[in-house]
């Protein structure tokens, strides 16, 4: 998934931003060796990809909007309850893509949900955002269709298995010249039930 490149808007130059989950260090090498090894093994020419990680949400907003998109999503993280993201397998968007399978998903779209709170701030830059509707853990896209079913062959027979908490989300962001992400923001995730009132004696 691609967007278009910083334009500007009324004098303003417009940044591509994302929120994703971060991944642990040891698990991030393990996926970043498994991407390492497909690209490799099938002679896949792409430019490196980033830092592996879930994305969440991207879109395109005006830097001026940076504070108030990062006030609305730090409400959406002081709700949130931090949860287990479990990784398990392979699988494909067929001709196009291979990745690591998230075996709870709806706890990463439960997410994605709540952070359409930030909608209205998230395309005042003019696009609609690009919520995920299937959030994975991808190793390899815009792939030849014989590379896909050649990958998928080996693949869809391997075994994979990790999890970890996630208790946070981050905030990036990247303008025209840049090929990678810089860090805006971590949101850590802030929810704690409330006691119940003990009961009052008068």
């Amino acid at each position: 998934y691609t967007m278009d490149k910083t334009v500007s808007v009324t004098g303003h130059s417009l940044y591509e931003y994302q929120v994703v989950i971060d991944i642990p260090a040891a698990l991030r090498k393990r996926i970043e060796t498994d991407r390492q090894q497909i690209t490799e093994n099938y002679g896949i020419v792409q430019p490196p990809a980033g830092r592996p990680h879930i994305s969440l949400v991207r879109f395109m907003a005006v830097k001026k909007m940076e504070n108030k998109i990062t006030l609305q999503l730090q409400q959406v993280a002081m709700a949130a309850k931090p949860f287990t993201v479990v990784l398990r397998d392979y699988d494909g968007y067929p001709m196009h893509a291979v990745f690591i399978q998230i075996d709870n998903q709806q706890k990463v779209l439960d997410l994605i949900k709540n952070l359409k709170s930030a909608r209205r701030l998230m395309k005042a830059g003019g696009d609609e955002p690009h919520f995920l509707l299937d959030p994975q853990m991808v190793l390899a896209g815009r792939l030849e269709n014989d590379t896909y079913i050649r990958i998928m062959k080996e693949y869809q027979h391997k075994k994979f298995a990790a999890d970890f908490v996630a208790d946070a989300f981050l905030l990036l962001r990247r303008n025209d010249d840049e090929k990678r992400y810089e860090l805006v923001k971590r949101f850590e995730f802030a929810f704690v039930p409330e006691k119940k009132p003990q009961g009052v004696l008068f």
